[in-house]
């Protein structure tokens, strides 16, 4: 299959991505994509990329805590965390994901994370005088794919919030899942707390 005419959209890139209808961004995303099946790598935005199931990081993560029981959780949050800063962002071309992290910039890319199926991304505390951040989530993939639990979840998106933190409030930060949607909530929701001073 020829890869797509990436000048076949006619979507602004500048846009604002959370504005898009349904029908827009999957011309978006298919305007984006190069399917490459005779070497079997696909690009997306000109990056290497999967498509992979939300039940398969949740299968990697039960067998973590099946064979290496609380463990797991520091592992999937700190690949998370090395995720978002080795450039978990196949948008780089039009969202500089480089520090300083700008508010706007990581606005867009939580939208760009949502067009990729992570979920909707919201802040709802923005604190950096006091290093402080608060983020929700709705529809987390992790959430959704692990089903029922009495505690949170998304350990490998607590992760790579912290990354996205670290860049935003320009200091080290940790980050804790303080609400999921596993545990019956509405959304998840993310603390972000520096772990020092500035």
């Amino acid at each position: 299959m020829p890869a797509r005419d990436r000048k076949a959209s006619t979507i602004d890139l500048a846009a604002d991505l959370s504005t898009l209808t349904p029908e827009r961004a999957t011309e978006f995303l298919a305007a984006s994509l190069e399917a490459d099946t005779r070497s079997g790598v696909l690009r997306l935005s000109r990056v290497p990329s999967v498509i992979v199931r939300p039940e398969a990081i949740v299968n990697i993560q039960r067998q973590l805590e099946q064979t290496i029981g609380g463990s797991s959780k520091g592992i999937l949050y700190l690949s998370g965390e090395r995720s978002a800063r080795d450039g978990m962002n196949p948008f780089e071309s039009i969202v500089s994901t480089r520090p300083p992290l700008t508010l706007a910039n990581a606005r867009r890319l939580m939208d760009a994370s949502a067009l990729l199926g992570w979920g909707r991304l919201e802040i709802s505390l923005f604190d950096p005088e006091g290093g402080r951040l608060v983020l929700v989530v709705t529809n987390s993939p992790l959430a959704r794919a692990y089903g029922p639990s009495k505690k949170p979840v998304c350990h490998f998106l607590t992760g790579w919030i912290a990354g996205l933190g670290r860049s935003l409030l320009e200091r080290d930060v940790l980050c804790e899942e303080s609400a999921c949607a596993a545990q019956g909530r509405d959304r998840c929701e993310f603390e972000l707390r520096p772990m020092g001073p500035p």
